[in-house]
C-alpha cells in the first residue's frame, strides 16, 4: 500500500493516505463562515431557537457565545484550545478571527477561521405587547361612597412604582402601560395578571380595604381553543379613615389603623385596643368622623365622677370616673365625641398620628 498523495510506502495509512498528509490536511473543526444571532431591541434578551431568553451579555461577549456554540471538533482531535478575537465591526456584522489549536495523531496543529457574526435586531413578544399598550388585567382604586384622597392616591401610586421596579426584574411582563383618572376613582393598567396580583395585594397590605376579581372575556384563542380573559382587580377603600369612628356589633371604637388582613380600634368604652377582619366589612356602620372631635375642659371631679362642660351648649355634663380618666384634672383641657347623645372623653386619639 502507498499513499495516493505524496507516494510514500513507508507508513500506515489513515482514511487512505499516509500519516503525514493526513496530519497535513487534517482540520480541527468545522463552523459555518457566516452566523446570525437575534437579540431584542429593548430589552437584550436572546432568541434561541424559537423561545426568547434573557440575556445579559454585551454584543461582543454575544458573539463570543455564539461562536462557541456553532463550532463542531472533528472526531480525531485532541486538546483542543479555542480563542476568538474580533477584527472589525460594522453596523451589526462582526468580522471574527478564530485561532484553533489542537493534536492529531500525536502533531500539534495550528489552523485558523475567519467567521462573520450577524446581530439581528428585533422585538421580543413582550416588549412588543409593552409598545402596544397590551394589559392583561386592571386593577381599579376606589372608596366606598366617596372617591379616594389626593392623599391616597399618592400613597397607593408609590407602592405600585415601588413594587413594579421589584418585579419587573424577573417578569418582563411587570409593567403599568397606562394609568387613567377617572370619576370613580384611579385605574392602573397592568401588563401581567399575576404582577398586578402582587400590586393589588401590596396596595392591601398597606391601604386596607376590600379587593375583588373579576374576569371579563375580551375574545379566543383560535390556536389554542379557548378564550381569552382580562381581570379587573378592584380595591375598594373604606367608607371610614384613620381617627374616624365606627360601630360594629353594637362596639364603638376609633380606627387606629388598618393592614391587609384587619381594621385596629381603640374602644370608646374601656379604651383598649380590638380588631375587625375585612370579610366583616359591610357589617360596619360609620359614626362619627375625625372632624367630629371636640375640645373642652374639665370643670369639676369628685371621688367617682368628673364633670365636662359640653362643647356645643357649654352646659355641665357629669361623668363617670374610670381607670382612662382618673388621672384628669380640674382644668385639664380634653377631647370629647358626643355620639347618639352620649359624650366620651379620648384619651388616645389618633388623629394626629399617621405613622402608628
Amino acid at each position: 500500500m502507498f499513499c495516493p498523495r505524496c507516494g510514500n510506502e513507508d507508513e500506515e495509512l489513515y482514511e487512505g493516505i499516509c500519516r503525514s498528509c493526513f496530519v497535513k490536511e487534517a482540520r480541527l473543526i468545522s463552523i459555518p463562515q457566516d452566523l446570525e444571532v437575534t437579540i431584542c431591541t429593548h430589552c437584550s434578551s436572546l432568541l434561541n431557537g424559537i423561545k426568547w431568553e434573557d440575556s445579559e451579555l454585551s454584543e461582543e461577549e454575544l458573539v463570543t457565545t455564539v461562536i462557541m456554540e456553532n463550532y463542531d471538533l472533528l472526531p480525531y482531535v485532541q486538546v483542543l484550545e479555542l480563542s476568538v478575537e474580533i477584527l472589525t465591526v460594522r453596523g451589526s456584522n462582526y468580522e471574527c478571527l478564530i485561532r484553533v489549536e489542537g493534536t492529531v495523531l500525536d502533531t500539534r496543529v495550528v489552523e485558523e477561521h475567519r467567521v462573520n457574526v450577524k446581530i439581528k435586531k428585533s422585538s421580543c413578544p413582550d416588549c412588543s405587547k409593552y409598545a402596544s399598550g397590551y394589559f392583561e388585567s386592571v386593577i381599579q382604586i376606589r372608596a366606598d361612597k366617596r372617591f379616594p384622597t389626593s392623599k391616597e392616591i399618592q400613597a397607593i401610586d408609590k407602592i405600585i412604582r415601588a413594587k413594579i421596579s421589584i418585579l419587573s426584574v424577573k417578569n418582563r411582563m411587570a409593567y403599568v402601560s397606562d394609568v387613567s383618572i377617572i370619576k370613580e376613582g384611579v385605574d392602573y393598567y397592568v401588563g401581567s395578571y399575576k404582577a398586578a396580583r402582587k400590586l393589588a395585594s401590596a396596595v392591601k397590605d398597606v391601604m386596607g380595604g376590600v379587593v375583588q376579581e373579576s374576569p371579563r372575556l375580551v375574545g379566543r384563542d383560535k390556536s389554542r381553543g379557548r378564550d381569552l380573559y382580562r381581570i379587573w382587580i378592584s380595591i375598594r377603600l373604606p367608607d371610614f379613615q384613620k381617627g374616624d369612628f365606627i360601630e360594629y356589633k353594637n362596639r364603638k371604637g376609633q380606627v387606629r389603623g388598618f393592614d391587609g388582613r384587619k381594621i385596629i380600634l381603640n374602644d370608646l368604652e374601656t379604651d383598649g385596643i380590638w380588631s375587625i377582619m375585612w370579610k366583616d366589612y359591610k357589617k360596619i356602620k360609620v359614626i362619627a368622623r375625625r372632624s367630629d372631635i371636640k375640645i373642652t375642659n374639665i370643670t369639676s371631679k369628685t371621688p367617682k365622677s368628673i364633670q365636662i362642660l359640653h362643647p356645643n351648649t357649654y352646659q355641665p355634663i357629669d361623668l363617670d370616673i374610670n381607670k382612662e380618666t382618673s388621672d384628669l384634672k380640674i382644668g385639664n383641657e380634653v377631647k370629647v365625641l358626643e355620639v347618639e347623645g352620649k359624650i366620651y372623653i379620648l384619651r388616645n386619639d389618633h388623629e394626629n398620628n399617621p405613622d402608628e
